[in-house]
């Protein structure tokens, strides 16, 4: 199946690197095999969205495809995006406790702000095992809605082993936003073929509404635009979030709509 969606092939950055992918005809897989918790590292890809009709059979699909894999235990899917999917269909998914997910893919070559970083604020690459520790905390601050905290915290473990491990092969970095020793903020920005692909932008709630996050955006931004000149920068966001806003007022637009449905493992 070749991968036209400029969103999904920057996901393959991170695939690329750690994921095993198959092509079985009807759909290819994804697996994560250090992390079989990653919803979105363990799934079954589709050419096009589901028609009324179809959860069965790509819950088969799925059942057969990671069989073999026990410990992957949610479900999700994705498609390209050729058509808007049937909310009839969706609703089918919605129905047996899927996650209708909705991501906006935006997209720049150049980023623009008039508003500086708040006074105090310092951006640089996490680098040491403390800093490295001190991401992981804040990112799963918060939680994830239907999953316990303990299979929260280690998919995180993982998933920041493995930017790590990237980070140190030179594919990319991650940043934080320090007040002093304090990380307020943090993210990604990772690069493949001709894409710089942002990931999991996150700023302490109780630092949230001071220009942080903008601030962070453009610096990580002119940095990678200015160690890969031409390239284009990819951030994903959901399609209803106000963050969505933030990122388009620096200069991204854009480019396509993706859906997908997950659901948690189920507790029995």
């Amino acid at each position: 199946m070749e991968i036209t969606s400029k969103g999904l092939q920057s996901d393959f950055i991170f695939h690329g690197f750690e994921a095993v992918r198959t092509d079985h005809g009807d759909c290819s897989s994804v697996r994560t095999p250090n992390n079989p918790d990653y919803f979105f590292g363990n799934f079954l890809l589709f050419a096009g969205p589901p028609a009324v009709g179809d959860f069965a059979r790509w819950m088969e699909r799925f059942e057969a495809v990671f069989a073999p894999f026990p410990t992957v235990r949610h479900h999700t899917f994705q498609w390209l995006p050729k058509a808007a999917p049937d909310p009839a269909a969706l609703e089918e998914f919605k129905h047996a406790g899927f996650t209708i997910d909705e991501t906006s893919v935006l997209a720049t070559q150049t980023v623009h702000t008039d508003k500086p970083a708040p006074k105090g604020v310092k951006f640089r690459q996490i680098r040491t095992d403390a800093e490295w520790l001190a991401v992981i905390d804040a990112q799963t601050r918060d939680g994830f809605a239907k999953i316990p905290m303990d299979e929260y915290r280690r998919y995180k473990d993982e998933s920041f082993a493995n930017y790590r491990r990237m980070s140190e092969q030179g594919l990319g970095d991650w940043w934080g936003a320090f007040k002093g020793d304090e990380l307020v903020a943090d993210l990604g920005l990772f690069f493949g073929e001709g894409v710089g692909r942002f990931q999991a932008v996150e700023t302490a709630s109780e630092h949230r509404r001071q220009g942080i996050c903008r601030a962070m955006v453009v610096h990580v931004s002119n940095h990678g635009l200015a160690a890969h000149p031409g390239i284009t920068l990819v951030m994903h966001a959901d399609a209803h979030d106000v963050a969505r806003g933030i990122y388009c007022s620096v200069g991204f637009e854009e480019i396509e709509t993706l859906h997908s449905v997950f659901r948690a493992p189920i507790k029995g």
